[in-house]
This record gives structure tokens, C-alpha cells and sequence, in this order.
């Protein structure tokens, strides 16, 4: 068997195909099963013998090696063993065919990008043992709560993308402050979805590397580049806070990853105060029976009585601006600020989520205010220094997480 492999050595050291190989694993494991452990029986051999036979003579095997005993080939056994022989042969035929390899690489390319989707689809959030996955931070103290002030500044953005994965590539990004408006149509490197297309009507084209926004060709940035002038934007104002529309659960996620990615959620932390979800405040100022839903667009018809291009991101950017300082900015409270570490602050508790030690809205609470895991050992650290029954674990950790005055 092994003659017909040293003639190959060659390629096989170079990394080439190995196809004759992986065929031969696969008789020997339909005739020695690991499940079934053989490799502990007396008939491994035997077995191991006739997968070789199989390989080299084909199915007529069998009746070969009864004819050499002096048996009777065994005629029936003989038919099959040709019938499945033939078949073999026409199957390899076919593998050589050009259709027949056109047609594996097309499937090979569906597979890699079927598999690329799935992994920006599930991301780290998503996978088993994620909080392990990445580094504590060197957390030293707790954040204090934040607070609205009258001399605060709101900057109202928001964010396209390629689809509603929270890993999804980003494809316009607008803000607004004041009289200042900030757009940025940025390179995807991945492929804009069906769905998302329609929605937002942008496109791009790989082979010209051309985006089009409902059929007019729009200028473009890099990813890197568009987070670099959205972060010079926010330095025009004084650590301003940041409004959206359902920004909490989405746009705040894919914007935090894409800004590690490139290292610069630091630097951003450090040029805006905290954001605020006009989609959660709108829910504890607007009753229900007065608004179909709490969708912007629905909002917007229903209070300011007009209408606007929806999912384009400068168009809801100035859309949310108004609808925020009619009927939201007023009514907005210190609970409506959300630290700009939000997300990651709530991922890592899921060790104690799935331990059932706190529900899900005790963990957003405290991940609102920017209190992370890491917080909490320094609590317990302090508990377990002063011989303190972890009972007032609670009521410690709101004392340290009050300014002092």
C-alpha cells in the first residue's frame, strides 16, 4: 500500500493533497469503528487487512481472496463487488469532470462565507466561557453615578451597518450638535446584507470599490478613519453626552467593538461623559395608549406631527435632535445616563447570572453605572479585610458608589 504513497513523498511533505489518505482513514473506520472499540480486539488485524484489500483491489475483494483459499468466489458476492466497483469508477469520472470542480470551489467559497457570517453573527458575546475570554481590567475604584447638568452638552449620532449582528461592520455614521453636523460613509469589509440594503438603501461594490447610496455614489472613509473624525467631532465640545434611539442595545455595541478593534475606546472614554437610550426614556415619558410604538419614526409622525427619511443616519440624527429637545430633554433623569462602559460592564456579571447570584435588571443597574465584576471583588475585598458578613455586601457597595460631597 505504502509503495503507491512514496512515489508522492514530495508532495505530501509540501503540504500536498492528502485525499488518498483521508480516503483510507475513512474505510478502515467503516470497518473498525472507534465507538466500538476494536482496537482492543483480536480482530483488528483482520480488519485493518481487509480496508488495505479494499483500497487496493477494490469491492471485488472479497471474492479474490476466497478464490486464492481454493473457496468459491461466491457469485452474488462477486456481482455486488462489481456493481460498486463500477460505480466508483463513474463517481471518479464525474470528480474529474470541469462542472464537477467548478462546482466544489463555488461550494467552498458558501461554506467560508457561511462560516464568516456565523462568527461575526455569535461573536465573543456569544461563545461559551466568553468572560474568560478576555482580560479583567485593572479596575482600581468605582465609577461614581453619573449625572445630567444644565451645562451639558448632547451630541445625537447614529449608526448604519452591514447588518443586525452586534459585530457587524459599520456604513454610515452621523452626529449632531447644535448647529454642527458630522456624516461619514465608511469602506465595509464584509458584505452588506440583503435586508440591511433595503433598509438603508446603501450598497457597495467590492470589485470597483465604489457604495452607493439609493443609486448615487457617495465618497468614503476606512473604519479606522471615520472613529478618528467622530472622536475629533466629540472633542469640539466639553465631554459632552451622547443620545440615540435604542443606541443601549445596538449602536453602542457595534461602535465599542469597532473602537477596540483599533484601540481607541480608551481615548473615546475620554471625550464624552456617558450616553443616553431616547428609546428607554421614551417609554417612561410617553404613555403607551398615546403612540402606536416607540419606534423613532413612529415618534416622530406622533409628536412632532411630520415625517423624515428614515434609516438614513444623518436624517434620524436630526430627527432625534428635535423630537429629544421637545419632549424628552425635560424629563430626562440621572437614571437615564448610561456609563459609556455600559456593555462590557453587563457582560462581565454573566458568570453570576448563570450561577443565579443576581437577575439580569439587578445586573444592568449596576453595569449602567459602569460598575464591572472587578468592582465587586474590591467590595469583597474590603468585606473580608474588616470581617464583615457578606450580607452587607449590598449596602457597601451603594456607599462606595456615592460621590462624596
Amino acid at each position: 500500500m505504502m509503495e503507491k504513497y512514496s512515489t508522492r513523498a514530495g508532495t505530501l511533505q509540501n503540504m500536498g493533497s492528502t485525499q488518498g489518505n483521508e480516503n483510507f482513514n475513512q474505510i478502515v473506520a467503516s470497518k473498525a469503528p472507534k465507538s466500538r472499540f476494536y482496537g482492543g480486539s483480536s480482530s483488528l488485524s483482520n480488519r485493518l487487512s481487509a480496508s488495505v484489500l479494499q483500497k487496493n483491489e477494490g469491492y471485488t475483494w472479497l471474492s479474490k481472496v476466497n478464490e486464492a483459499s481454493l473457496l468459491s468466489p461466491g457469485q452474488h458476492t462477486l456481482k455486488i463487488g462489481k456493481r460498486m466497483d463500477k460505480k466508483l469508477k463513474r463517481e471518479r469520472e464525474r470528480q474529474n469532470t470541469k462542472e464537477f470542480k467548478r462546482r466544489r470551489i463555488q461550494l467552498k467559497k458558501q461554506k467560508k462565507k457561511s462560516e464568516f457570517r456565523s462568527k461575526v453573527k455569535e461573536g465573543t458575546t456569544y461563545e461559551n466561557n466568553a468572560e474568560v475570554n478576555e482580560p479583567m481590567p485593572d479596575i482600581q475604584e468605582i465609577p461614581s453615578p453619573l449625572t445630567i447638568n444644565e451645562s451639558d452638552n448632547f451630541i445625537f449620532f447614529d449608526l448604519e451597518t452591514t447588518g443586525l449582528s452586534r459585530n457587524s461592520d459599520i456604513t454610515q455614521i452621523a452626529a449632531a450638535c447644535g448647529s454642527n453636523t458630522f456624516q461619514r460613509h465608511v469602506i465595509p469589509r464584509t458584505e452588506i446584507t440583503q435586508e440591511a440594503s433595503t433598509i438603508t438603501g446603501i450598497t457597495f461594490s467590492h470589485s470597483t470599490n465604489k457604495m452607493y447610496v439609493k443609486g448615487t455614489i457617495v465618497e468614503t472613509c476606512s473604519d479606522e478613519q471615520s472613529l478618528l473624525d467622530f472622536i475629533d467631532f466629540l472633542k469640539l465640545n466639553n465631554r459632552p453626552i451622547l443620545v440615540g434611539h435604542n443606541i443601549a442595545n445596538f449602536d453602542m455595541l457595534v461602535l465599542e467593538n469597532r473602537l477596540k478593534e483599533f484601540h481607541l475606546f480608551s481615548t473615546f472614554s475620554a471625550c464624552a461623559k456617558g450616553f443616553v437610550d431616547t428609546l428607554k426614556v421614551s417609554k417612561h415619558v410617553i404613555p403607551k395608549h398615546e403612540v402606536e410604538n416607540y419606534k423613532q419614526q413612529t415618534l416622530v409622525k406622533e409628536i412632532l406631527q411630520s415625517t423624515y427619511s428614515a434609516h438614513n443616519a444623518k436624517e434620524d440624527v436630526l430627527s432625534l435632535k428635535k423630537l429629544f429637545e421637545v419632549k424628552l430633554q425635560e424629563k430626562c433623569i440621572n437614571e437615564d445616563v448610561y456609563n459609556l462602559n455600559y456593555n462590557h460592564a453587563k457582560i462581565s456579571f454573566k458568570p453570576l447570572i448563570d450561577m443565579k447570584i443576581i437577575n439580569t435588571l439587578i445586573c444592568s443597574k449596576l453595569a449602567r453605572g459602569g460598575v464591572h465584576l472587578c468592582h465587586l471583588k474590591i467590595a469583597n475585598a474590603i468585606l473580608t479585610e474588616n470581617h464583615v458578613s457578606a450580607k452587607y455586601a449590598g449596602p457597601i457597595i451603594q456607599f462606595l458608589t456615592v460621590p462624596e460631597e
